[in-house]
């Protein structure tokens, strides 16, 4: 019988868990959302002190964005930082906690870049930490608007399973994740549908 991490790209995954596991990142880029961030927004709990974080890109990952929008590259830029916006107090009532995050994927591909380990890698961690044990997550994919909106579906929905097979792989349970792809339907930026901040994948904690 095939294993779950048997359908991975074994290159890819070598490089990820080995970037994973060393705790490697570009020098001189920006800081990983620290693990720590990362449960207290996804806790199930009304005590948690952060709520739907984002990881946004830099400003000097503009000329880089704008160069992949002109040849249609659903990836982002490497460089990212942690920012929780919008703040807390300005969340909707009964919003799920989540979790975006800039995972990049090879151009219009569902293939997991080996730089993205060190953001998953953390992201396990958060995972397996006594805060947040047996609590169920939805991985979810989402798109611009650019192209048709059945291939943007299936293209989120195609990363959103890598990225769960990735985590999988990493030890997380398979029972508590579930990938789902969005395309275009819940745009992060709804005033600029093309803008490379709608490209993402989203982690939303199941209460």
């Amino acid at each position: 019988m095939q294993t779950t991490t048997s359908r991975l790209p074994v290159l890819a995954l070598a490089a990820l868990l080995a970037m994973a596991a060393a705790g490697a990142w570009a020098q001189g880029s920006t800081p990983l959302p620290d693990t720590h961030e990362m449960i207290e927004a996804l806790k199930p709990s009304t005590t948690r002190s952060l709520r739907n974080l984002v990881v946004r890109q830099k400003a000097e990952g503009a000329a880089a964005a704008a160069s992949a929008a002109a040849a249609s590259a659903p990836a982002l830029p490497p460089a990212a930082v942690a920012t929780v916006d919008p703040p807390p107090s300005a969340q909707p009532a009964g919003a799920p906690p989540s979790l975006s995050l800039a995972i990049q994927f090879e151009t219009n591909s569902a293939q997991v870049r080996p730089e993205s380990g060190p953001v998953l890698g953390n992201l396990v961690a958060a995972m397996l930490s006594p805060e947040l044990k047996g609590v169920r997550f939805a991985i979810e994919g989402h798109s611009d608007a650019r192209g048709q909106a059945a291939a943007n579906r299936q293209l989120s929905q195609d990363r959103a399973e890598q990225v769960r097979l990735y985590l999988i792989a990493l030890g997380v349970h398979p029972g508590r994740l579930k990938a789902v792809g969005k395309g275009a339907s819940d745009l992060a930026n709804p005033l600029d549908p093309g803008a490379p901040a709608n490209r993402r994948v989203r982690v939303v904690t199941l209460e």
